[in-house]
């Protein structure tokens, strides 16, 4: 993923692994701690090169392809650049996922229906805020894979849509 901050773009990856996230950049790897989670939340620990130990309170939402992320109260936007590649991307192309744990508080809308870019599809709540999936294009609603009241875990299809292009 590509972020920009301060106009210098940075190209990074991140993958956690139990209790560690991983930021490798082209020129750097920051292992960061997680000490806590709380649903969308998280609180992880650095450490500095003087020895030192940051401490930094996270939360991310995805739609489409816009990116929100709070770090300890200060929030960046940014828009993911798509690298699709191989079978998996292209099954994934239509479907939208949830990018943190929460509950379905409502599905707006059933197969068939016809979206536009930027539609409210399923309402979902996390920490006590309520996090809306948006139709990132226009598009045919062809499956719903949720209803109020469930449980959800990031990244696992709720939605797929077909273009309309």
């Amino acid at each position: 993923m590509k972020l920009t901050i301060n106009e210098q773009t940075k190209e990074f990856e991140v993958r956690r692994q139990a209790q560690t996230l991983t930021l490798l950049a082209e020129d750097d790897v920051t292992k960061l701690r997680i000490i806590e989670q709380n649903g969308a939340w998280l609180v992880v620990e650095r450490p500095l090169p003087d020895g030192t130990i940051r401490r930094y309170a996270i939360a991310a939402h995805m739609n489409g392809d816009e990116r929100q992320v709070w770090v300890n109260g200060r929030l960046f936007t940014y828009r993911r650049q798509r690298v699709r590649s191989g079978s998996s991307a292209a099954a994934a192309a239509g479907s939208l996922a949830a990018t943190i744990p929460a509950v379905v508080s409502e599905v707006l809308v059933q197969v068939g229906d016809s979206v536009s870019a930027g539609d409210k599809l399923i309402l979902l709540e996390s920490m006590k805020m309520v996090i809306p999936i948006k139709a990132p294009y226009d598009g045919t609603v062809t499956a719903v894979r949720c209803a109020a009241g469930d449980s959800v875990q990031a990244g696992i299809p709720l939605i797929e849509l077909d273009s309309d292009h």
